[in-house]
């Protein structure tokens, strides 16, 4: 491929005029050396591979880092390489004030769009989010997808050839208003977006806006039936929008909503709770997941209904998590998700007069990220399918602390043998042969958590049968070793949690203490099994008490009092002392500080055993735990610049805190073994929410 010869004089006019070696910039001397791989020795591999470490040392030299990106992507379209959009892409969406590199950047980003397409099925990463939920759609030319900014909750519109974000609405910050945008679909002719909006009533409503922000207007709203709304689909006329909405808690209706206001149509499917519904592009037939919820382990399958009579017809039935099934824009065809290979993947299904022919075939396998999180977004009228994921990875590791210098010992190793990548909040047994840990579920589906036992001795790992939707918290596991205690969602309403002994082997449960009230999901239970130790809000919420439950019982006090600051208080989990004595806990002291507190667990004076200032989120929301001798509290603080989570160790006798020397990104929750020696912990993020988008591109036979 031959690159035009402006865009080469682009970059060469952004560099420097060059000197003496020892007179330059390491930064600019390196980008030059490359330059000199690149053009002189015509070595492109080499000078890849050397921009590609530029852009990375010295990230902090915006000007060398973002010619780096530039001449990147040049050297890809020569060898014929995809790579080249993702370079293009990052410099456009990382260096905005490089205007040189990235007006030359955006020029190869609209020849590109226009170049001819590699054959084959292509999967390409197109954008991601630092936070936030990527939902929406792309526009039927591809050129755009809508959105809801991460900033503002605002809607809107990535330009995917240019890089630039725009807001369509202007709601103001958090300070200013509490609305939002939810799911947002673009229109056939691409010039209207339908979007979900949370409003200022504090319930869910349909909007529709230009997509240049013109004309925002409410289509549908009912202060009754307004506890979600998505809408997912326009009829080819452009006159209906496709949505789901939520009339109570547990219940969901597939409906037709007039694009200009107007009595609502609503579609009777039979396998009630559709999930992401999809409608054929003739407008005759409509399919749909629904979720079966027989076992621990949530599993859904596919129907297609069609709209002028008939009966459902099951479309796609198996054990596995069938889901978001979309339509080919040819229409023969469904897409939809699946994790029947173990992992997440795409698959497709032949479908003739609204019957399915033959089996389901792979289309692409291996997409969604660790955390299996994948929302169908959409096709575009040649084919190319948008989908949005999830980049979490979270785990479980163990090592070994040196019980007396508190230093680890090793490097930690993971403890989960499946499902890597999803496993949290880990609890050892007391007699250290079991690990309880939780699986992650899918957040956007609103799955449950899976409860899960590893055997240290035979690696076996089992899942419990647990008829309850669980939270993840850590398991607190009764003196018997046979039954842990865990935190569920007491209503559908998920607004009230509530405490059970379940039993590890059976999943079945007893009532220990239900609606606790504001504050803390989570409780704490003593050694002896027999009380339980939880945070619960007071007057105003103006403080917190901390309270004892005799668990046999049922008699309730208050220990001590503590002062609330705040939404982010950053009350964590009240850790027990072994000997059950001492109570510990951590608190936001005001927006910089934070303290380790200590109070008798009979009741007594409250004391603050250390206060540091915050850095980042493991100061709010780490979980605390005891060393086993009960000498000291193990707690995790952010240190250093980026405020890496580092496992620290505070005497409770007074002195000075220890480092252990483990340090990992995202460590929260830490079980010491009762051996003395060994610890579990968990890592990684948490959001579970889809923040990347991604294409699949040259699907065989899914264009018109």
């Amino acid at each position: 491929m031959i690159i035009p010869t402006l865009v080469v004089m682009a970059a060469l006019a952004a560099a420097p005029v060059w000197s003496a070696p020892q007179n330059q910039d390491k930064a600019e001397v390196a980008l030059k050396a490359a330059m000199d791989k690149e053009i002189l020795d015509g070595n492109l591999k080499a000078a890849i591979e050397q921009y590609r470490k530029i852009a990375v040392t010295y990230r902090g030299n915006r000007s060398v880092a973002a010619r780096a990106l530039l001449q990147l992507g040049q050297c890809y379209e020569k060898l014929g390489d995809t790579e080249a959009r993702k370079a293009y892409d990052q410099l456009v969406r990382e260096y905005g004030d490089q205007k040189e590199p990235v007006a030359a950047a955006r020029v190869r980003l609209a020849a590109l769009a226009g170049a001819g397409r590699p054959s084959g099925i292509t999967l390409r990463k197109v954008w991601a989010l630092d936070h936030g939920w990527l939902q929406g759609a792309p526009s039927p030319d591809g050129r755009y997808h809508s959105f809801t900014d991460p900033q503002t909750a605002d809607l809107a519109l990535r330009d995917l050839v240019t890089g630039q974000n725009r807001r369509l609405t202007n709601k103001g910050t958090w300070e200013e208003s509490g609305e939002w945008a939810v799911g947002s679909v673009i229109s056939p002719d691409g010039k209207q977006i339908a979007y979900g909006w949370y409003n200022k009533e504090k319930f869910y409503e349909l909007r529709v806006i230009g997509i240049d922000g013109s004309n925002p207007r409410t289509v549908y709203r009912d202060k009754e039936v307004g506890h979600w709304i998505n809408p997912y689909q326009w009829t080819a006329d452009g006159k209906q929008i496709l949505a789901v909405l939520m009339k109570s808690k547990k219940e969901w209706q597939c409906v037709f909503i007039p694009a200009a206001g107007g009595p609502v149509r609503v579609i009777d499917t039979p396998s009630k709770g559709p999930w992401h519904p999809s409608l054929s592009p003739d407008g005759r037939f409509l399919v749909y997941g629904a979720w079966k919820r027989k076992t621990n382990r949530a599993e859904s399958d596919i129907y297609l209904l069609p709209l002028e009579g008939g009966q459902e017809v099951p479309l796609v039935q198996s054990p596995a998590e069938d889901i978001s099934p979309v339509w080919t824009p040819a229409g023969d065809k469904v897409l939809f998700g699946s994790d029947r290979t173990g992992t997440r993947g795409f698959w497709a299904i032949d479908v003739v007069e609204g019957k399915p022919r033959g089996v389901p075939q792979l289309v692409k396998d291996g997409v969604g990220g660790v955390g299996g999180v994948v929302r169908t977004n959409g096709f575009t009228r040649r084919g190319d399918f948008y989908f949005s994921t999830n980049t979490d990875i979270q785990d479980v590791y163990v090592t070994e602390l040196d019980p007396v210098e508190g230093r680890m010992l090793r490097e930690p190793a993971p403890a989960a043998p499946r499902f890597v990548g999803s496993n949290l909040a880990p609890s050892w047994s007391p007699d250290g042969r079991f690990l309880a840990y939780y699986r992650r579920g899918d957040l956007y589906e609103e799955t449950p958590p899976t409860l899960v036992i590893h055997s240290v001795e035979t690696g076996e790992e089992r899942d419990v049968p647990v008829k309850l939707e669980q939270l993840p918290a850590p398991v607190r596991w009764f003196p018997d070793g046979k039954s842990v205690l865990v935190s569920a969602y007491e209503s559908p309403e998920r607004n009230q949690v509530t405490f059970y002994r379940v039993d590890a082997q059976t999943g079945d449960h007893g009532l220990v203490r239900s609606s606790p009230g504001p504050g803390p999901d989570r409780a704490e239970l003593s050694p002896d099994g027999k009380t339980l130790f939880f945070f619960t809000g007071g007057e105003q919420k103006l403080w917190g008490g901390v309270i004892s439950r005799d668990i046999e019982t049922g008699q309730e006090r208050e220990i001590t009092r503590v002062p609330f600051m705040g939404p982010e208080s950053g009350w964590t989990e009240l850790a027990a002392s072994p000997d059950a004595r001492y109570l510990a806990f951590r608190r936001a002291v005001d927006e910089s500080w934070t303290a380790l507190m200590l109070v008798p667990a009979a009741g007594g004076e409250l004391r603050e055993l250390y206060r540091y200032p915050l850095q980042s989120q493991p100061e709010r929301y780490g979980e605390l735990s005891w060393t086993r001798d009960g000498r000291n509290v193990l707690f995790v603080r952010g240190t250093g610049k980026d405020g890496m989570p580092e496992l620290w160790r505070m005497p409770i006798a007074g002195g000075d805190p220890q480092r252990t020397g483990l340090s990992m990104q995202g460590m929260r929750v830490v079980s010491p073994h009762p051996d003395g020696r060994r610890i579990a912990f968990d890592t990684g993020s948490r959001s579970g929410t889809p923040n990347e988008l991604w294409v699949l591109e040259n699907i065989p036979g899914a264009a018109k």
